[in-house]
């Protein structure tokens, strides 16, 4: 059977609820005693019957104080449906799409004092690990700071929808394992790319001697890393300055390498081979066997690069036609 163990730190504990929870229950949920008594059966059964059906453990759990056992608050994963790539997650086709949630309650009398942030680092734990889930979202309010500033906490990427509608899908936090933020050396680091980077992109471009593509846009970018936005990656200087990037695809047969440059202050450095070699290892993972790249003609020189890191030439002609 499929079920959540009891998860704790130093902290708090997170288990399921229990019968004797019922007063609790009706306070973090403003539910009458009746209610909450109805409610605690439901989730109650509904926590035995997904473990005894092998389904993944959707629904509410207690969040507990360790040092007195007080119950402060509730948190679970719940399955979500909705037109999440207006939020730049799966392509924003009109279409609603399928994901896993996390939400959080804590009693006002125990907020502000980390055990949101603290529970919720070990549930995504779980569902990363345990579960092994690549994504899992967090939805809020655009007012409502105090959670944002937990999704932030917990290595969230906020997105903010740019419509108008649904008017409940405002703030979205989205938390991928591939994509957090890795150190390298001398106070660089790596992570992904995001929709706010891209003045920044286009002017890295233009020092470092790219062609600017009429794509290069927002509503490109935005499509862009709503598909492979985990093989989109800038590497940035101590002081935030993004001084590389990539991007780079995949379209399911082939991975493709696009925008690969450094700024001129840092090349030399290594960390033009390191993107390659990154984005290998990632489209290695998940199974691609072919990594394809296309050179300018007046940008030759570069294939000298490219061949030392064991590119060679397939001998075909590249064809484009703007469709748009």
């Amino acid at each position: 059977m499929r079920r959540m163990p009891h998860l704790h730190d130093d902290q708090i504990l997170i288990r399921p609820f229990v019968v004797s929870d019922t007063v609790v229950v009706a306070a973090i949920f403003g539910m009458e005693t009746a209610q909450a008594q109805a409610w605690l059966d439901y989730n109650i059964a509904n926590e035995q019957m997904l473990a005894r059906l092998d389904q993944p453990p959707y629904g509410e759990r207690a969040i507990v104080r360790r040092c007195d056992d007080v119950v402060v608050g509730a948190i679970g994963l719940v399955p979500c449906v909705d037109v999440y790539g207006q939020v730049g997650i799966g392509a924003n086709d009109g279409y609603t799409h399928a994901e896993v949630g996390m939400f959080w309650h804590v009693l006002p009398t125990y907020r502000r004092l980390g055990y949101a942030t603290a529970a919720a680092h070990l549930l995504l734990a779980y569902a990363c690990s345990s579960l092994g889930l690549r994504r899992v979202i967090a939805t809020t309010e655009y007012d409502n700071v105090a959670s944002q500033a937990v999704m932030r906490r917990i290595g969230m990427e906020l997105r903010t929808n740019p419509q108008q509608t649904p008017p409940w899908l405002q703030v979205v936090g989205v938390y991928a394992p591939q994509r957090q933020r890795q150190t390298l050396h001398d106070g660089m680091y790596l992570r992904p790319i995001v929709l706010a980077d891209l003045p920044a992109l286009i002017a890295l471009w233009h020092i470092a001697g790219l062609a600017i593509s009429p794509t290069d846009t927002e509503l490109g970018i935005r499509r862009h890393l709503s598909i492979s936005g985990h093989l989109a990656v800038v590497v940035c200087a101590a002081d935030d300055t993004i001084i590389a990037s990539v991007l780079a695809s995949d379209d399911g047969r082939r991975g493709w390498l696009n925008h690969l440059a450094v700024h001129p202050a840092y090349q030399g450095r290594g960390l033009g081979t390191f993107l390659v070699n990154e984005t290998i290892t990632r489209l290695r993972a998940q199974g691609c066997e072919k990594l394809n790249l296309l050179v300018r003609n007046e940008n030759a020189q570069v294939c000298a690069f490219y061949e030392a890191l064991g590119f060679g030439y397939d001998g075909v002609t590249y064809m484009t036609k703007w469709i748009k």
